[in-house]
């Protein structure tokens, strides 16, 4: 049999199968195999096989985060965030462009800043965390803050370097590698739901690093340190 023998007909219903099991198939292929699902019960049969197959090599995988520059990436398709160089953090906007928006702007954001920061509106029983970042020098200052699950990061001074970001890491006491959870805006806030296992403490740190656009692109710190702090009681 030579590589280039055409498939059975068994073996094709096992690739056809496979395909749809793993969402390779798109538009009409994958409705005429969904289709007919529900009216070969030995296909149908087939497909499932391939589903606890990939459910059983999914058991065996070890969750891991991904990097904090695919995660700026889908905030920026999303339109959730500007990507890092977009803006140049020193142009001034004139005041005769746009002053009705950036009224409303204005007015959007104290709203909803005094939602999030004033002690009165937030939930008693929501324990609240925060943290100070700040380089030896204090050139740079970044404000941590946890409310709940949402955490809220806003850079109050000093700017990455170009071609350079800052990262978010989490760091556990017990040791073990700190997580990325995003990178420092230049400008306005990034807010975030923690995502599940992380759950903050007062033996929790905030640590910031320095790195290349868009994140570590190994998912560990590989620029140096510039700032970390613990968080403690709101």
């Amino acid at each position: 049999m030579t590589d280039d023998a055409p498939l059975t007909p068994s073996q094709e219903d096992h690739a056809l199968a496979a395909e749809l099991a793993l969402g390779l198939l798109d538009g009409p292929e994958a409705t005429a195999a969904t289709d007919r699902m529900s009216i070969d019960p030995d296909f149908a049969r087939i497909v499932h096989d391939w589903y606890e197959r990939m459910a059983g090599m999914a058991e065996a995988l070890t969750p891991v985060m991904a990097p904090a520059r695919a995660r700026q990436a889908i905030r920026e398709r999303l339109g959730h965030i500007n990507p890092p160089l977009a803006n140049d953090p020193t142009e001034r906007t004139p005041w005769w462009r746009g002053p009705l928006g950036a009224l409303a702007g204005v007015l959007a954001v104290a709203a909803t800043a005094a939602f999030l920061w004033l002690p009165g509106l937030q939930q008693a029983d929501t324990p609240g965390y925060q943290a100070q970042l700040e380089t030896q020098d204090q050139a740079m200052r970044v404000a941590a803050r946890i409310n709940g699950r949402e955490m809220e990061i806003a850079l109050e001074s000093g700017v990455a370097a170009q071609g350079r970001d800052w990262e978010i890491w989490w760091v556990e006491p017990d040791g073990s590698a700190p997580v990325s959870i995003g990178l420092v805006p230049r400008e306005g806030r990034l807010r975030m739901t923690l995502p599940d296992g992380l759950d903050p403490s007062g033996d929790i740190q905030i640590a910031l690093s320095d790195e290349p656009a868009g994140g570590s692109p190994t998912g560990q710190a590989t620029g140096p340190v510039v700032a970390i702090a613990p968080l403690t009681s709101l």
